[in-house]
């Protein structure tokens, strides 16, 4: 038995993978004219949520395809646990991904979808209430698939890929059509996976909810690495983009009293400084014998970091 998210459910199989590490290293991929992924390599740790990001084109969802051999690379390999996709005994039960917003028959109910797909898998129909009970969408079991809407669907497509209890997670753009409970439930939900030590993979443009979610990022553009780490370590890294808020009634006489400092005048009274500490303006202020109303540390968050760290890198041609 296993515990997520406060509910108990039981593991149908043993996973064939026990480490889901997943490694990409040099992926290609190219269409005719288009290198929709160049020399890709990057890693995704077991116990950790790790955030995918790009800009739209950047090869996100072509670069995950490859992982789960979907797609053929035309260089570069990808594996989890050391072995392609392709090459698992039993895919279901080591590696659970979702693509796109679940898809069914419109006239089958949640439950049957999912006890359909547990025939094909061989793991029993008890299985399929499970991972219902899991997601939360209990409820709707017995509601036919045409009138779930888009969060919904999303949620059962999570529970299919739930299904053999995998070691690794793999989601393209999970919270698309979730209200803000709903997303608030995916945080918790991926969050506790991880910490049993699962391996999650997902690609969103949701930023601000990423740097919540996410212990590590993975950014590319243009089908290219521009950035891995943790999340911290990758906002740490871009301290050269944090500014210094001041407000003040002597703005002039403040600048002449700092050293390297540049100053962008959003509104009157008002500096953005760059190249500068608080603490050094404070300490100049004092000397110069000028009024501070406001002094704040703006640093970067993870949406800022990421639009300059992918700034001007259109799709590869």
């Amino acid at each position: 038995m296993v515990a997520v998210d406060g509910l108990v459910h039981t593991v149908p199989m043993g996973s064939e993978i026990t480490d889901g590490e997943i490694v990409v290293s040099g992926l290609t991929k190219h269409y005719k004219q288009v290198r929709a992924v160049d020399g890709l390599s990057f890693t995704v740790k077991p116990g950790r949520v790790t955030g995918f990001l790009g800009p739209n084109g950047a090869g996100k969802t072509t670069t995950l395809r490859m992982v789960l051999n979907l797609v053929t690379p035309t260089a570069g390999t990808a594996t989890i646990g050391g072995s392609r996709y392709a090459d698992l005994a039993a895919p279901l039960q080591s590696v659970g991904a979702v693509l796109e917003a679940s898809s069914a028959h419109k006239g089958r109910t949640g439950r049957n979808h999912l006890r359909v797909l547990c025939a094909a898998a061989g793991l029993p129909d008890t299985r399929a209430d499970e991972v219902l009970e899991l997601v939360g969408l209990a409820p709707a079991a017995k509601r036919k698939f045409k009138g779930y809407s888009l969060g919904m669907k999303q949620r059962l497509g999570i529970a299919a890929a739930m299904l053999g209890d995998p070691q690794v997670l793999i989601l393209d753009e999970p919270a698309n059509g979730l209200d803000p409970e709903g997303i608030r439930w995916m945080r918790d939900f991926l969050q506790a996976l991880a910490k049993r030590g699962r391996t999650i993979l997902v690609s969103s443009h949701l930023l601000s909810e990423m740097e919540l979610l996410a212990d590590d990022v993975v950014i590319i553009a243009a089908g290219r690495l521009v950035a891995q780490g943790s999340v911290e370590e990758i906002i740490g890294n871009a301290s050269s983009v944090a500014k210094v808020r001041v407000r003040t009634p002597k703005p002039d006489a403040l600048l002449a009293a700092l050293t390297g400092a540049t100053a962008e005048r959003p509104e009157d009274g008002v500096l953005l400084l760059s190249g500068v500490t608080a603490e050094q303006v404070g300490d100049a202020a004092l000397a110069a014998g000028v009024a501070l109303h406001e002094l704040v540390a703006e640093m970067p968050d993870l949406e800022r970091v990421f639009l300059d760290l992918t700034a001007g890198k259109e799709a590869i041609r």
